[in-house]
Formats: structure tokens, sequence, C-alpha cells
């Protein structure tokens, strides 16, 4: 009798339809870094300062079956005690390519602009266009082909957030009062009461239409990858009668042995919608492994632009901004390793911008 029972609990478990459960990993890092940023025209110096960084990865697929599966990506990041929201996709993998939705970085930067990265800092960067990146989008739409002997392309449409101008600053003495809503500002003060209300008021990009579009080539093949991309933003998101924004970039690395040589160069046309901000510029870069240690150096050179992403206007005496950048990682472990870095920046325009700063850290990849 017993065995009878077994047989037939076994021969129910046998037959009962399988369940599929999804592959969920967690991934990211945490680097502490200290950084000195010291000024070489007297200005008072910032001291050394505390930069801490997180990443935290949820990646998650399934196996759809008949050669395609699903993905899902959830990127969050936490920088001195901040949070933000990094890529959070999902999508389909198969036979015909890979198609992508949700919130991502476009190819422009994703991809090419990032080529341009050979140091082991996290807090110092000299990666030129800083001013004219999109960064990430919400609502992006992305096709990726699969590899035609290491040829590939992409394309991408993103739905951008409003890029319009700001709200005017209000300095008040005494405040007693204070409520907020949304992002603008505006404020009524009666007697010592101020009542200050956010709103996002602006009607620039108020329609429902694609705001920029991405297309990519990549070729991959024996330590060589290339990549060209050209994006196009619609001049409505920073603007009425603003033009549109037009990136056309490219990136190469060759990997040989211990050695990573990389390059990237980039032109801008009307950035941020307006004519007069046209940018170029352009990185060169190198890694090389000996034995635990890795060390990385890096030039850049690109168009001097102010605080707010405007071109400077030409003069006699201005050059474009010249970066560069040295560093090591040396490894304790295959995830732990110690960090040190030295960034140089020369302004094109006003001496007083130039600076050095350096960078120690500790860093561990989970």
């Amino acid at each position: 009798m017993k065995k009878t029972l077994v047989a037939a609990a076994v021969a129910a478990v046998v037959a009962a339809p399988a369940v599929s459960f999804a592959d969920v990993k967690i991934s990211g890092n945490v680097i502490q870094e200290f950084v000195s940023d010291g000024d070489e025209t007297g200005v008072s110096e910032d001291g050394l300062e505390s930069k801490a960084a997180v990443d935290l990865v949820f990646s998650v697929s399934e196996d759809l079956g008949n050669g395609m599966s699903a993905f899902a990506k959830i990127h969050t990041l936490r920088d001195n005690g901040g949070s933000g929201n990094a890529d959070q996709v999902v999508g389909l993998k198969g036979d015909f390519g890979t198609i992508v939705v949700g919130r991502m970085e476009d190819f422009s930067e994703g991809k090419v602009a990032a080529m341009a990265a050979t140091d082991s800092s996290d807090a110092l960067s000299i990666e030129p266009n800083g001013a004219y990146n999109t960064g990430r989008a919400e609502g992006g739409m992305a096709y990726i082909s699969p590899s035609f002997n290491g040829l590939t392309f992409g394309v991408a449409g993103y739905a951008l957030p409003n890029m319009g101008s700001s709200a005017t600053s209000l300095t008040i003495t005494s405040i007693t009062t204070l409520r907020s809503g949304s992002t603008d500002v505006t404020a009524t003060v009666s007697g010592s009461t101020a009542t200050i209300a956010l709103s996002n008021a602006s009607s620039k990009d108020a329609d429902a239409n694609i705001d920029a579009t991405d297309i990519m080539i990549e070729y991959a093949n024996a330590g060589l990858t290339v990549r060209v991309a050209q994006e196009n933003v619609d001049g409505k998101v920073y603007g009425a009668s603003k033009q549109d924004q037009k990136t056309t970039s490219i990136g190469a690395s060759y990997k040989m042995d211990n050695i990573t040589l990389v390059g990237y160069s980039f032109d801008v046309d009307n950035g941020k919608g307006t004519s007069t901000n046209d940018s170029d510029g352009w990185f060169l870069g190198a890694k090389m492994a000996m034995g635990a240690n890795t060390f990385g150096i890096g030039y850049s050179e690109e168009t001097d632009t102010d605080s707010s992403g405007n071109v400077q206007a030409a003069s006699a005496t201005q050059t474009d901004d010249k970066n560069w950048m040295v560093s090591i990682d040396h490894a304790l472990s295959k995830r732990t390793s110690i960090t040190a870095a030295y960034e140089s920046n020369d302004d094109g325009t006003a001496a007083t911008a130039d600076n050095d700063k350096w960078a120690v850290g500790l860093k561990h990849v989970f």
C-alpha cells in the first residue's frame, strides 16, 4: 500500500506542468574615494572631499523558448548619499536581434562616448562633450541587430525630458511659511511671510512626439571595435524657435595582449538648440595591465564652453579646453582594488578655472 502511494505521488510530480522561473542576478560596485581639488591661480582649495558611489543592478532573464528570451534591468545609483535611477529597461532577445524599451542612455553617449574612459576613478573624468550629451531618457525604444560577421547596427528613439530654462531665483531675508510642489519656482511675499510654489509651468516640448533619434553602426573583430553614431534632438526640446541639435561621433578601441588603445571624436551642431553652439573635441587614451596593476592614461581637447554649456566667443587668447589624466588600479583580489588618479584641467578662456585634482579610493565589485 505504501509503495503504491509513493509511486502515485512521484507520478503526480512528474506529470505536473513545468514551472518557469526567471533568473535574477544582483551585481554592482561600491567605491569610496577621497578627492583633493586644488586651483593653480591661488584661489582657495576645496580641500579633501569624500566621494562615495554605489551602483546596484538587478538583472532578470527568462527563456521564452524557440530561441527567444526576455530580460529586464534596474540600475540604481547612489552618489554621496543621494540616489538616482540609471537604466530601467525591459526587452526581448532572439535571432532577430534585441529590442529594448524603458529608461536608457542613447547610443552616442552610452556606446560611443563611453569608450573614452581609460581611468580607474569614479569621481574624476575627462570624457569630452559633457555640455551637449543628452544623458539618460525615459521612454526610450531601441533595436540592435544581430552580428553579421562582426557588423551590427542599432536604431533608437527617445522621449526626452523638458530642457527649458529654469525659474528666476529669489532671495528672501525672512521666511515663516514655505510650500512647495513640483519643479519651476513662483513666489508671493506678504510682510514677513513668503509662499513659494513649485510648478512645471513651461510649455516647451509639450507634444508627445519622439524627441530624439539615434543610429549606430559597430564593427568588432580580432580585438578591434569601431562605433559610429549620429543623434538628432528636436529643437523644441530646448524651446520655441530653437534648432535641432545634431551630434556625430566615432570611437575606436584596439586590444592587443595586455594593452588597449582608445580614440574618440565628436562634432555637435546647434548645441542645446543654439546655432552658435557648434562644438567638437577628441580623446586619446590607453590602458595597460601588468600583473595586479592596471595603468591608464588619457588626453582630451574640446571647444571651450561656459558653466551654462554655451560655446565661448572666439578671441585671440581663447583656446580649446585641454585635459589629461593618469591612474592606477591595484587589484587585491578579483573583486577588490585600490585606485589612485590624477587629473589636470586647462580652461581655454578663464585661467582661474584651471585646476589639478587627485583621488585615492577603495573599490569592491560584486
